[in-house]
């Protein structure tokens, strides 16, 4: 129970209102802490101090600022109240967040922003050159950047190369409030060598949203520093489908590693008014393997029966990686001219035929085959495939998707058959793969099971951590581009707990970011590799040959 009767107090509390005593009313307001009344009773004296004059409210209110009030509420209604008197009192505002009482000077600089006090602009310019307190100096430079006055660039910037990453922060978003093409301009040029901060600026790109902003977050789309690339993606992926012009309009001249990124992420977007500028890319069959894979795997996340016939050409491609991917796409976006096409190429028997059925059975599709299966040839050239090639986890889903649709006899003749098959033994090697694209962790598994390994495959690379640390594999196989989590930052974990000798990482990429060009011959830059943690590097496209050698140079055959 409150040792204070509340009836004396409010009725005492009024009462030195009424006689503009302040030293009485700190006196008495010295009671009002946690300890001596209720929160009942702290909320009652926010109500009466609001209905006092400013020039005997604010000293009680810095004076309250320093009494122990834990309720979430009565904080809530104490700053309310500094906002409420502060309002059209620049002169008082200015005299509060000057004195040296910090925790009143962190509430009332915050009002001098949230009120837009342009007449403080001076003396919060003055705090954040003169003050060593990185609370105050984070205070001072928020409120100041809300007011977003042109003049306070040159200020911000100083800050932007503040000791503490805290005030370095500030200092950025602060710039991005002004929200013009030089504020813009200035937060591209923090970009560089370190982390943190590149991580902010682009993060403080996004937060203006004004088209300029927007063209510049999406060009760093093409940015050869992973982690401006990563976190770009996925403040673009926040924005949805806002994005999706100004991603389509930067197809335009792209070079291929910036193309790749730009579709996909329009294709995580999942906007359907991209559809048409990725048909457009995959019509023209651009030369380069990974574009073409990129389409594909945006088509699968974006269906649209209505274009899917022009999906069908992706099961010719000569990269298996594409192929897959247009199979995936193939499977979501099925079509009357769709099935019609794919049913007069498995007709025919041929070696396309073969390919475009082995791919579609590989790549695990599900709707296909109940349009395909009453189809002699397809069955003919399915069992030719499962039998000799697929990799087990491959067979053993083909065999429950026939019997689930009522193919029980063409199930067990397949069975039978791969009974009386030598099947190759599995390795006891530990591999994990991850990746954010299920087509590339099938491929991977059906690669790595023709080696004789069985892989553990993880989709989000933030369930694979954990698993990773508990029970350490013998090899770790990562993309490097993934949402939310990278396959450098992947890699960091990784590194918190095993060295690159007890724990090798191979990582597949599309991406340059670890090559370099001597004499006109490209190789992989070995000290970047080593800073980063990564033992090795497999550029897409990639042949089988280069897989294996890749994967048997940290386990043995």
């Amino acid at each position: 129970m409150s040792s204070i009767n509340a009836k004396d107090f409010i009725k005492e509390l009024v009462f030195c209102l009424n006689e503009e005593d302040i030293v009485k009313a700190k006196a008495l307001l010295q009671f009002s802490s946690d300890s001596n009344i209720s929160t009942k009773i702290q909320q009652k004296t926010m109500i009466e101090l609001a209905k006092g004059p400013e020039k005997i409210v604010f000293p009680l209110l810095e004076y309250l600022t320093k009494i122990e009030i834990s309720d979430q509420k009565v904080q809530e209604a104490l700053y309310e109240l500094i906002l409420d008197k502060a309002y059209g009192n620049t002169d008082l505002v200015i005299e509060y967040i000057t004195k040296n009482e910090k925790k009143a000077r962190l509430l009332f600089l915050k009002a001098a922003g949230e009120l837009f006090l342009t007449d403080t602009a001076p003396v919060l310019k003055q705090i954040i050159s003169t003050d060593k307190d990185p609370q105050i100096l984070i205070a001072a430079t928020q409120s100041l950047g809300a007011l977003r006055l042109p003049d306070s660039l040159d200020t911000f910037t100083q800050m932007a190369t503040h000791t503490d990453k805290q005030v370095r922060k500030s200092a950025i978003y602060a710039i991005s409030e002004a929200g013009n093409q030089e504020a813009v301009d200035r937060i591209m040029g923090f970009l560089g060598d370190d982390e943190e901060t590149n991580k902010v600026a682009v993060e403080a790109l996004s937060e203006m949203q004004d088209l300029y902003a927007l063209e510049q977050l999406t060009s760093l789309l093409g940015s050869s520093i992973t982690i401006v690339r990563d976190t770009a993606i996925d403040q673009l992926l926040k924005l949805g489908n806002k994005s999706t012009p100004i991603l389509t309009k930067a197809f335009k001249n792209a070079q291929a590693d910036y193309l790749v990124h730009l579709i996909t992420t329009l294709g995580y977007i999942g906007d359907t008014s991209a559809i048409s500028p990725i048909l457009d890319i995959i019509n023209t069959q651009p030369k380069d393997a990974n574009i073409r894979q990129a389409a594909y795997e945006a088509m699968e996340r974006i269906p649209s029966p209505r274009t899917a016939i022009y999906l069908a050409q992706g099961l010719q491609d000569p990269i298996e990686a594409v192929r897959m991917s247009a199979a995936r796409a193939i499977d979501k976006n099925l079509s009357k001219p769709l099935i019609a096409g794919l049913k007069n190429i498995v007709r025919t028997g041929s070696a396309e035929a073969q390919q475009a059925v082995s791919t579609l059975i590989d790549s695990e599709a599900e709707n296909i085959f109940n349009f395909l299966v009453e189809e002699d040839s397809f069955q003919s050239l399915a069992q030719q495939h499962i039998t000799q090639k697929a990799d087990p986890v491959t067979r053993k889903t083909f065999l429950k998707k026939m019997q689930s649709i009522g193919q029980k006899d063409f199930s067990k003749q397949i069975t039978k058959e791969i009974t009386n098959t030598d099947q190759p033994s599995t390795k006891e090697a530990k591999i994990v793969v991850i990746d954010d694209s299920k087509m590339m962790l099938k491929l991977y598994q059906n690669k790595l099971s023709a080696l004789g390994f069985n892989p553990q495959t993880f989709e989000r690379p933030e369930d694979a951590i954990p698993h990773i640390i508990a029970n350490r594999p013998d090899l770790v196989i990562t993309d490097l581009n993934m949402p939310n989590i990278s396959g450098l930052e992947l890699t960091r974990e990784i590194r918190r707990k095993f060295t690159r000798q007890k724990l090798p990482v191979l990582m597949i990429t599309t991406q340059s970011d670890f090559v370099e060009e001597e004499d006109g011959d490209i190789r992989v830059n070995d000290s970047i590799l080593t800073k980063s943690g990564i033992n090795k590097i497999l550029h897409k496209p990639f042949t089988d040959d280069d897989f294996k050698k890749a994967v048997h140079q940290f386990l043995t055959p």
